[in-house]
């Protein structure tokens, strides 16, 4: 359990640090037969919650000394918001319902302007930040970030304060 969560109840994404330096990130279930991944079949990876049976889906983002049967606790990290969020980190699936989050944070934390980092790229998770932001109800308007801060790899946001944004 993760603050009286099972930790299969806890979002995709959210990050655990096992022990004292592993950090994992649930991820979606993946099928075995998924390309790309290491998985063979039959085989169960992920996170293990003592007394349950079947893991939760976990990629390793930091690796550290725990093996296989280490019995650890596991701890919630709390990532600080910020007027900048990166997405190099997240899955492109997930990049809707992160920045849709992070809009929202920010706008209850008063931030008037942020800086959505996606990368340059083909333009693809561009595009998906931009889809996001036409007619987001906190959102007053968007911009490519200036060069010095990501030019078109970046886009700039500001943000409506809680009180004026219309209702979705």
């Amino acid at each position: 359990m993760v603050d009286g969560l099972p930790v299969g109840d806890l979002p995709t994404g959210a990050r655990l640090r096992i022990g004292a330096t592993a950090i994992v990130e649930l991820g979606a279930p993946v099928a075995a037969s998924e390309p790309g991944t290491s998985q063979r079949a039959g085989e169960r990876v992920g996170v293990l919650e003592v007394g349950k049976s079947d893991p939760v889906a976990a990629d390793v983002r930091k690796a550290g000394p725990v093996a296989p049967g280490d019995e650890v606790s596991l701890e919630a990290v709390t990532l600080p918001l910020t007027d900048v969020l990166d997405l190099h980190s997240f899955r492109p699936e997930d990049m809707p319902r992160v920045v849709t989050e992070y809009l929202d944070g920010a706008r209850r934390a008063g931030l008037g302007e942020v800086r959505i980092v996606h990368g340059r790229g083909r333009g693809v998770q561009r595009a998906i930040v931009r889809r996001l932001l036409t007619g987001a109800p906190g959102v007053a308007a968007f911009t490519d970030a200036p060069p010095t801060r990501g030019g078109w790899g970046a886009t700039v946001v500001r943000l409506r304060r809680t009180e004026d944004a219309p209702s979705a």
